[in-house]
């Protein structure tokens, strides 16, 4: 397959893909701007260099054969691909401001990290950050991309659903040096730390065991106050997996018991509707999908689709961010 790819000329598999998408000789050499001979005589030297005919004749109608059907299928695909890693190759279409809008979890636990490479990898991005809160109804007009819990009222938005959350019990490995545990009940005599969502008792609920609250319990505003408490030792936290991935990669944290439980809402993507939505926005986009993926991220069948659609601009930064 080398070889013959080094005897072929771009021009040809440019003619042969107008050719193909028309099955009309005449209109593409109008799309192409050349002469109908010319891209008669692109198409036969083609098809004389591969061995095999790619169209069937019939008068002045074409359709592709079986063997054209499959070169047209690797043919379009590279052209796209060459196309979208063209766009993102020329800093002017990258150049200007993207507002990323997320929960202040999602922000310290991963999303500064993914943002920290981007930045290295296109400085001609400028990006912002912005909070927004669990289960934000209403997005701001001027976010770019928003990564939301919970779906928002967005109907001029493109919204689509990434991943549900599975949450488990987290602490640090010291606070169960002395302590045995075996069973959701054990957790009750653990200090408990909390966030605005209070979902300690509807974990317990799920296991069978009825919660009452205990000595050394502590509340927060946000997930990732807990999630810190609970890295320093001040008891146990209820994490998404994805959000402590690190920690307990490194030991910071261990799991307690691998009974993941999930709050019946999901992370949700919001952007602009297409052509509305610049390269930039694109690539940020892409980057966030292929990160999601790479860490495990039980993604959902419509952003697996999103992820597809945008595989150009995830597949020319992965290299980058890691």
């Amino acid at each position: 397959m080398a070889a013959q790819l080094r005897n072929l000329s771009l021009t040809s598999l440019r003619s042969f893909y107008a050719v193909g998408r028309h099955c009309h000789l005449r209109r593409a050499a109008e799309e192409l701007h050349v002469s109908h001979p010319a891209l008669s005589r692109q198409i036969r030297e083609l098809e004389g260099r591969l061995g095999t005919p790619l169209f069937e004749r019939s008068g002045n109608r074409l359709a592709l054969t079986a063997a054209g059907r499959r070169l047209h299928r690797v043919v379009s695909s590279a052209f796209a691909q060459l196309e979208k890693g063209l766009l993102y190759l020329d800093p002017q279409s990258l150049s200007g401001e993207v507002v990323i809008a997320t929960t202040a979890t999602i922000s310290m636990s991963w999303m500064l990290r993914l943002l920290r490479e981007l930045q290295a990898r296109y400085p001609e991005i400028r990006l912002r950050l912005t909070t927004i809160e669990p289960r934000a109804r209403r997005l701001h007009s001027d976010i770019d991309i928003a990564i939301c819990l919970g779906e928002p009222e967005a109907p001029e938005l493109r919204v689509t659903a990434l991943y549900e959350e599975h949450y488990l019990p987290v602490c640090s490995p010291q606070l169960l040096q002395s302590r045995r545990v075996g069973r959701p009940r054990d957790l009750l005599q653990l200090p408990l730390l909390h966030d605005r969502q209070q979902q300690w008792p509807s974990w317990f609920a799920g296991q069978g065991v009825e919660y009452a609250p205990g000595a050394g319990e502590m509340r927060f505003d946000y997930a990732y106050q807990a999630i810190e408490a609970a890295r320093l030792g001040m008891g146990l936290a209820l994490a998404d997996r994805l959000e402590v991935n690190e920690d307990l990669a490194e030991g910071r944290l261990v799991t307690v018991i691998e009974r993941p439980f999930t709050i019946g809402q999901s992370l949700y993507l919001a952007c602009a509707r297409g052509p509305q939505l610049n390269a930039r926005s694109r690539l940020v986009i892409g980057l966030v999908l292929e990160w999601l993926r790479s860490r495990g991220a039980p993604l959902e069948a419509a952003a697996r689709q999103l992820q597809l659609e945008f595989a150009a601009s995830a597949g020319e930064g992965r290299q980058g961010i890691t």
